[in-house]
Order: structure tokens, then C-alpha cells, then sequence
């Protein structure tokens, strides 16, 4: 078992927060506070998920509670570098979508899936 990581780097426009190791429900409470640190900044954040090597569905709920988070507080959230991991658990619980969430009104979930309309 891999102990999670969490780095805050605060940016001139923006919170980075940089994910590397597990994010399962062992840890998922840690990963929880730092995530509200970075969201107290008021500066878009930025998750930097390309470090996780393990992720279980407690994870995969603390992504949505963060995006829930950014919608509530009109703080800019962006996904960046997920992995073959991330997107393996993602897809075996059933996380990618076609249309987000009763609060995603602008269209920014991140397992919001682009399909061509024919």
C-alpha cells in the first residue's frame, strides 16, 4: 500500500494540486482537507491526477464532491494527466456520462463524455 501524496502549488492564476499513490477510502478523509485548502484560495484549481497508481470508488466520489465543490463556490475546476488507472476504475463503476450531474450546469463534469452527432 502506497500512501497517497498531495502537493499544493499555488500558481499566479491558479491552486495546483498534485495527486501521486492511492486515493481509496484509507485516505480518502486526508486527501478530503487538503483538497478544501485548496479551494479556500479562490483561484481555479487544478487537479494534476497523472501520479495515481491506485483508485477505488470512494475516490472516484471524492472527484464529484470536489467538482460539487467548485460549482457551489464558482471556483474553475480542471482535470489534468489521468491515468490508465483512473480511467480503468472509472469506467468499471460506470462514471462516464453523456449529459453531468443535477448540479452540473455548465457542463463541466469530468466524466462528461463528447459524442459526435451525426
Amino acid at each position: 500500500m502506497e500512501a497517497a501524496q498531495v502537493k499544493i502549488s499555488k500558481k499566479k492564476d491558479r491552486t495546483l494540486v498534485s495527486f501521486t499513490g492511492e486515493m481509496t477510502i484509507g485516505n480518502v478523509g486526508e486527501l478530503r482537507k487538503r483538497l478544501l485548502q485548496a479551494f479556500a484560495g479562490g483561484k481555479p484549481v487544478e487537479l494534476s491526477l497523472a501520479g495515481l497508481t491506485e483508485v477505488d470508488v470512494t475516490g472516484l466520489q471524492l472527484l464529484c464532491s470536489c467538482h460539487r465543490t467548485s460549482v457551489q463556490q464558482g471556483i474553475p475546476c480542471t482535470v489534468t494527466g489521468g491515468s490508465e488507472v483512473l480511467a480503468a476504475i472509472a469506467e468499471e463503476a460506470g462514471m462516464p456520462r453523456h449529459k453531468g450531474c443535477a448540479v452540473d450546469v455548465d457542463g463541466s463534469c469530468i466524466w462528461r463524455i463528447e459524442t459526435e452527432t451525426i
